[in-house]
């Protein structure tokens, strides 16, 4: 399968805040290039981070990658007049597409600053239906929003996770990514139950690279979910750093394949600013055949 109009391919990545991320940030956009992403986005400070320059690194990805730049803006920590400040500055550089989320369970980062995030945050958007309602007057191409197949941690049952979807279309979402997953069955329960009410809003499935299990209990931690049963022994079983990272990559790779043959509406990697996991995951699977603009090098 090649993901084209149909099916869409696309990549995170989050600011860089030294010089070296930077430099890491310019190699992975050269080896992310030929596989044509359709969109790229950023975070924005998810977990409290600070200080970062996404300006000067979306210059960056355009240097290398022709495609729609998507802006994370967080709601937990927002004001009006900030909102209004971030959309002015991201619409002067041709930024009019952005993802929304709250903003208390990063989705993407190693780099999270825990103890940053205070119990009670004073916001005019208590939710992220808030902030996409409120941006929705503005001249605004897109607007992402985040989904969870395991259900949010503050929500009392399935019933919950799936209101709170709806209304985030009703706000005036257009399209929506995934927290990340490691049960393919998670995905196709909630897709199936979100169908049942919207057949169009896309749901694009967020795919973590796994390298080892001290990676993969981390991000289960920050975010709230399980580690499957056969995930967990599978690193448990290997002997090495080395198996560890073949078997995790192996693992999300199935893990693709089997979205897509269950008709996943996309896949969004979070790629820690790193190409290399996604580039062995794309060798590694059986269904996607991405035409390459260029050839790999480095």
């Amino acid at each position: 399968m090649t993901f084209g109009k149909e099916k869409v391919l696309s990549f995170e990545f989050f600011p860089p805040r030294n010089m070296k991320e930077f430099d890491r940030l310019k190699e992975s956009c050269r080896l992310l290039a030929p596989y044509s992403p359709n969109f790229i986005s950023f975070t924005d400070g998810a977990g409290g981070s600070k200080n970062r320059d996404i300006i000067e690194a979306v210059k960056i990805v355009r240097e290398h990658l022709d495609t729609e730049i998507v802006a994370h803006i967080t709601s937990c920590d927002k004001q009006k007049g900030d909102v209004d400040k971030i959309i002015n500055n991201y619409l002067e550089e041709n930024i009019d597409s952005f993802l929304i989320i709250r903003g208390y369970c990063p989705t993407n980062e190693f780099l999270i600053d825990l103890d940053e995030i205070e119990d009670e945050i004073h916001t005019e958007f208590k939710h992220s239906s808030d902030l996409i309602e409120y941006i929705k007057t503005k001249n605004i191409k897109r607007i992402g929003f985040g989904a969870f197949p395991a259900g949010h941690p503050e929500d009392k049952n399935k019933e919950d996770t799936l209101s709170t979807f709806k209304k985030k279309v009703e706000a005036g979402g257009s399209f929506s990514a995934t927290q990340l997953f490691f049960d393919l069955n998670e995905y196709k329960t909630l897709y199936k139950e979100i169908r049942e009410f919207d057949e169009t809003t896309p749901i694009y499935a967020g795919i973590m690279p796994l390298v080892s299990l001290v990676q993969a209990e981390r991000f289960a931690e920050v975010c709230d979910i399980e580690l499957p049963q056969k995930l967990r022994e599978g690193f448990l079983n290997c002997k090495s750093k080395e198996e560890e990272r073949d078997f995790g990559l192996s693992y999300i790779s199935d893990l693709c394949d089997a979205l897509i043959e269950n008709n996943a509406d996309g896949l969004h990697f979070y790629t820690l600013n790193r190409a290399g996991p996604f580039i062995e995951i794309e060798t590694k699977m059986k269904t996607l055949n991405l035409s390459k603009t260029s050839e790999l090098s480095g």
